[in-house]
């Protein structure tokens, strides 16, 4: 029988529970206010009556650094209105990340841990050797974010200008990062694998000035080369003048592999010279403190349609949400080691670099997580990790080709494993607590690009229930609305935040009249206003937990009847033996109704009369008549994007007649798998003979 949602997975001892970080917050409120609250519900509640106190002591409690007004967070205006005044301070990113913890200039705290996948599949001590690239402290770090914020100076680079990277993820890409920050640049970035057209999509917006790339990476046992793509990509961009390279594969960090030095006004240079010409820079940081609201990063949405959106995320918005969520959601104190699995197009890279800001260790992994199986686990035990960020798919494929860690590894030092990009089954918590270890925290959570950070996520002080999220973040005022936008409980209902949030974006970039800002997320309900993410969930009333289901784009509506296709995937994965995997989506009907159409992969060869039933009858079963679809195809190869989340909305779009050329495929693991979705000779809707 499958594990039943809301069965209780794991419940902190009163100890443990009083010794997170979220109730020393709690502790740390109610001393200062004279309070009694008693447990994280009723700190949340607190959170939401007095938002400006709430984030007034969230900067306090996490020793966020800047000159902050008395009236810190003014919510006083509409949720659909960019309030360019929502957080009222002077600060800066990079000074928040290197100055605002214990390991601060530590000598001997490590602050990043550069790795990348082995030259050889092995998870031995001689290639796992291999893998090391560099590690700086937190003062090596300081020292050449010093230099590099120097030389950027001297190319012209000042506040508000962007710098970007076409890179893996590396000790040098942070340190770029860092440097552009503290003098009130805009950081942007690609990962070395995005195709040409996806990166000028992006980057052509925002008319970079500064770029950093890498000669190369290896991916899944290849070593693959930059540069053709780099200099293709630099002919769409002539507002770059300035290009830094970084050897990605040298242990020296210097590229080996030609490149042009100045080319049509442009010039180019290794990174370690433009940190040798910084050694001249005054002997601290002069850290560039910005107003709150101006722009320190710019995401890109994994939209469907037209261009990525490019969201831009402020300075104050990142530094309060994310000292936030690492302090009270994910228990990171100074001496946490992050290991997050992240090439730099997904937000969890921005929000890896966030555990800085807690004095953190973090581990920069560039490579496959699957070559070979156990290297994210090897790299928890050479380097002591204590969290883990996965994806729930990277999950199932461990268990899917009987990968068991702990039969291989030690883990001792793991504490947490955080899931992110789908929904995290029922199985997979106790697939964690079997094979990885029976203390270890699962901080199942949900948010995305649009504010680079949670809506839902863990409580280390509450018990953790199956296939449930544990609880909103603080000071989210989350409900699920029905069609008519009153609250439900126990219900499924679309994902809405009532109240402002520090990390709501300051719009898209070229976005004039904040119109597809506005059309993105505020459409949906005009009473009451709200943020909408596009996410269909249910809150408990039980536990007080969330479940969801899937996006509620993908939401299928069979005859009115409204349910996530996540219902339907953990039926079918409960097959794993005959079948691989599968993606069900909504085909639209002359009538105006709906019917379920279910891809499906079997194991192995083809999708029988048999397996049909087999599957029909398990959803009829678990689920209902109404979930049971209309249409089962097989289907060669089940469409991801690079992070693991199922391609529903472009596959659905296909199936409805969309245009293969119309839809924006830059997040999608393998486009070309898409083009059985078009016109399917099973799909033909035959007109009703008329009467």
């Amino acid at each position: 029988m499958p594990v039943s949602p809301r069965t209780i997975f794991y419940r902190p001892t009163a100890k443990e529970a009083e010794a997170t970080l979220d109730s020393q917050f709690r502790r740390y409120v109610n001393k200062k206010r004279g309070l009694h609250l008693r447990d994280y519900w009723e700190l949340h509640a607190w959170s939401l009556e007095d938002l400006n106190e709430f984030w007034t002591d969230m900067w306090d409690f996490t020793g966020i650094v800047g000159e902050k007004e008395k009236l810190l967070f003014d919510s006083s205006q509409p949720m659909d209105r960019v309030n360019p005044r929502l957080i009222r301070a002077k600060m800066n990113y990079a000074e928040n990340t290197l100055m605002a913890h214990s390991n601060a200039r530590s000598k001997t705290a490590k602050a990043i841990i550069s790795v990348a996948e082995p030259s050889v599949p092995s998870c031995s001590p001689k290639y796992l050797e291999s893998t090391h690239l560099r590690t700086m402290t937190y003062e090596e770090l300081y020292q050449e974010v010093r230099k590099l914020a120097h030389s950027l100076k001297a190319m012209g680079v000042v506040a508000g200008d962007r710098v970007v990277a076409f890179s893996s993820s590396n000790v040098e890409v942070i340190v770029m990062t860092l440097a552009a920050a503290s003098l009130g640049a805009v950081w942007s970035s690609c990962p070395s694998e995005f195709g040409v057209k996806a990166v000028l999509e992006r980057f052509t917006q925002i008319e970079p000035k500064v770029l950093i790339t890498g000669d190369r990476y290896r991916y899944n046992g290849k070593s693959l080369d930059v540069i053709p793509k780099l200099l293709e990509l630099l002919e769409g961009l002539p507002t770059v003048k300035h290009v830094v390279m970084v050897g990605q594969l040298e242990k020296d960090r210097i590229s080996k592999v030609p490149f042009p030095k100045n080319t049509h006004g442009r010039s180019w240079a290794h990174y370690h010279e433009i940190i040798k010409a910084g050694e001249g820079a005054p002997a601290e940081i002069h850290f560039t403190r910005m107003d709150a609201m101006a722009p320190i990063f710019v995401l890109y949405s994994s939209g469907t349609t037209g261009k990525p959106k490019a969201i831009v995320h402020t300075i104050g918005g990142m530094v309060l949400s994310q000292k936030m969520a690492n302090s009270c959601h994910n228990n990171m104190s100074a001496d946490a080691v992050f290991l997050q699995f992240s090439t730099l197009g997904w937000m969890m890279w921005n929000y890896a670099l966030s555990t800085l800001m807690n004095g953190c260790t973090m581990i920069a992994y560039d490579g496959s997580p699957l070559a070979p199986l156990g290297i994210l686990f090897s790299l928890v035990d050479e380097y002591k990790c204590t969290h883990l960020g996965i994806s729930p798919r990277f999950l199932q494929t461990l268990d899917n080709n009987n990968y068991f860690p702990k039969e291989h590894h030690s883990l001792k030092s793991l504490k947490v494993i955080a899931t992110a990009g789908s929904v995290l089954k029922a199985e997979l918590y106790d697939w964690v607590r079997d094979n990885v270890g029976p203390k270890v925290f699962i901080n199942n959570g949900t948010g995305g690009t649009d504010i680079c950070n949670l809506f839902v996520g863990g409580v280390p002080s509450l018990p953790v229930y199956h296939a449930e999220i544990q609880a909103p973040g603080l000071g989210m005022d989350l409900h699920a609305l029905d069609d008519n936008g009153k609250p439900v409980i126990d219900a499924q209902g679309e994902m809405c935040i009532l109240k402002p949030f520090p990390n709501m974006p300051l719009g898209f970039w070229n976005d004039e009249g904040d119109k597809r800002y506005r059309a993105s997320y505020f459409e949906a309900y005009k009473n009451p206003i709200c943020w909408t993410q596009g996410d269909w969930i249910e809150l408990h009333s039980v536990t007080g937990g969330c479940t969801v289901f899937g996006r509620s784009d993908g939401v299928l509506n069979p005859a009115g009847v409204r349910f996530g296709s996540a219902e339907l995937y953990s039926v079918v994965e409960e097959m794993r033996d005959i079948v691989e995997d599968c993606i069900a989506v909504g085909q639209k009907l002359p009538d105006g109704d709906e019917r379920v159409v279910l891809f499906v992969l079997p194991k192995q060869g083809n999708l029988t009369p048999e397996l049909r039933k087999r599957i029909n009858d398990n959803i009829r079963t678990q689920r209902s008549t109404r979930h049971v679809p209309v249409v089962m195809i097989h289907c060669p190869k089940i469409p991801y994007t690079g992070n693991g989340k199922r391609l529903e909305i472009p596959v659905k779009k296909l199936v409805n007649g969309a245009k293969f050329e119309s839809l924006n495929l830059s997040s999608a693991e393998d486009p070309e798998c898409l083009k059985f979705f078009i016109n399917h000779p099973e799909l033909e809707l035959k007109p009703k003979a008329k009467l």
